[in-house]
């Protein structure tokens, strides 16, 4: 858990809100409770197809003997790469990684049954 008391998360919260404008439902609370380094990152990515690697690296690090975050966090990060394409703020991928799963319910039970 990232407690770094360098990130103004109201304000991250206010820019990330802002950004998201209709589709505010898909605020990411538990990102920013537990990982505020990472909303900032998202925030700062928003709207560039670098947020798709960063989301990316998030969910299949590079590094090995990474942990993996808490079903509820990877949902968060699901449903922003997912919002981020569908506001045509993505890069178009040829069906590999996130843009190969088009089911959020159906990754939801993987992620609980640990594939």
């Amino acid at each position: 858990m990232d407690t770094s008391n360098d990130i103004n998360v109201s304000e991250q919260r206010t820019q990330l809100m802002a950004l998201l404008g209709a589709e505010q439902k898909y605020y990411p609370t538990q990102i920013e409770q537990q990982f505020p380094r990472i909303l900032g990152q998202i925030v700062a990515l928003w709207g560039k197809s670098a947020l798709d690697v960063y989301l990316n690296e998030l969910m299949l690090p590079a590094r090995s003997g990474r942990q993996g975050f808490p079903a509820a966090i990877a949902m968060e990060i699901f449903h922003l790469f997912n919002l981020h394409s569908a506001l045509n703020l993505s890069e178009k991928h040829s069906g590999t990684g996130w843009s190969g799963v088009e089911d959020p319910e159906r990754f939801k039970k993987a992620l609980a049954r640990g594939d």
